[in-house]
């Protein structure tokens, strides 16, 4: 596992600008890139866990900054959600490796998956269950432990115009974005991390 940032002491200022650019973040999973319809078969019953094989790569995305950017007095502050992010990714991946081979079983986790899906309903959300940042981050953790693989988290920016091709400058300029693979390294994912953003991005 490999997360390289760095711990931050959040003042009261801090937190108000937190509470900003937790509110102007998103997150999803970008590879695979059918992962809705997998969810949505997993839910049905077509599917069962786990849905996404040993060798693909998932990557999970965090944008930081979508509407407005990142402001410099904002930076550390994505930061420290940054770290507490993957910090609770690891905590999560660590409690599934550790766990019985029940909570890794089709039925309990489709249950968790219902249960959340209910959540959304009681609160009114309208976002599609498959796009859920809870459900994402789950299955990331599901299927890591799963497969007992290695992962790493990068994170990056605030982007400059000059390192983003024009068709993603409108989408990712001044943002910051973290990364999440299921891999040990950027070594050993082959490419550079931020390749699968700017297609996501570019496709959109």
């Amino acid at each position: 596992m490999s997360v390289p940032f760095r711990s931050r002491h959040i003042s009261a200022a801090g937190i108000f600008y937190q509470k900003l650019i937790v509110a102007d973040s998103h997150m999803a999973m970008i590879l695979p890139d059918d992962i809705a319809r997998r969810v949505a078969d997993f839910m049905s019953g077509k599917a069962g866990f786990p849905f996404i094989g040993r060798d693909e790569t998932v990557c999970l995305m965090y944008l930081y900054g979508r509407a407005a950017g990142v402001k410099p007095n904002e930076v550390g502050e994505a930061e420290d959600l940054a770290q507490r992010t993957a910090g609770q990714m690891a905590i999560d991946i660590d409690g599934y490796a550790n766990s019985s081979a029940g909570k890794l079983d089709s039925e309990y986790i489709r249950s968790k998956y219902l249960n959340r899906e209910l959540q959304l309903a009681v609160e009114n959300k309208q976002a599609r269950l498959a796009g859920d940042p809870a459900i994402l981050s789950d299955c990331f953790a599901q299927h890591v432990a799963h497969y007992k693989q290695g992962y790493f988290f990068g994170l990056y920016g605030p982007l400059k115009e000059a390192e983003l091709i024009a068709e993603v400058r409108p989408a990712l300029a001044g943002r910051m974005v973290m990364v999440c693979y299921n891999r040990k390294s950027e070594q050993e994912l082959g490419s550079h991390p931020l390749i699968p953003v700017y297609v996501w991005f570019k496709e959109r």
